[in-house]
């Protein structure tokens, strides 16, 4: 009886490990239209700015880490992208995103 338990329990956990992996990655994976979390690699300080100015993606704000931004993800667009210019992307939620008010927003107007 035991081998026959023991290849369903591990298989279990199996199917529960790849749904702890998949949830959080399909949560922050960032879509067209969302507000975006751009983190610049270690050695790459410029990466993140690159990586936006080269996907015309608009500036809203800073992010919480040295050199990170927050933008608006026009088009859709993979965060491999991203990782190759050394820099790492994650969606965020709007309310989430508050820029100082002396930081020059593009969605600012005036």
């Amino acid at each position: 009886m035991r081998s026959v338990i023991l290849p369903y329990r591990q298989l279990a956990i199996a199917q529960l490990a790849l749904v702890l992996l998949l949830a959080p990655l399909i949560a922050l994976w960032p879509r067209a239209g969302m507000a975006v979390l751009v983190l610049p690699l270690p050695g790459h300080s410029a990466g993140a700015a690159l990586w936006a100015k080269a996907q015309g993606l608009p500036l809203t704000g800073r992010g919480i880490a040295k050199g990170s931004l927050i933008l608006i993800g026009g088009r859709q667009y993979t965060p491999f992208s991203a990782l190759g210019a050394g820099a790492l992307v994650f969606a965020v939620p709007s309310s989430l995103c508050q820029s100082p008010s002396n930081f020059p927003s593009a969605n600012r107007q005036g």
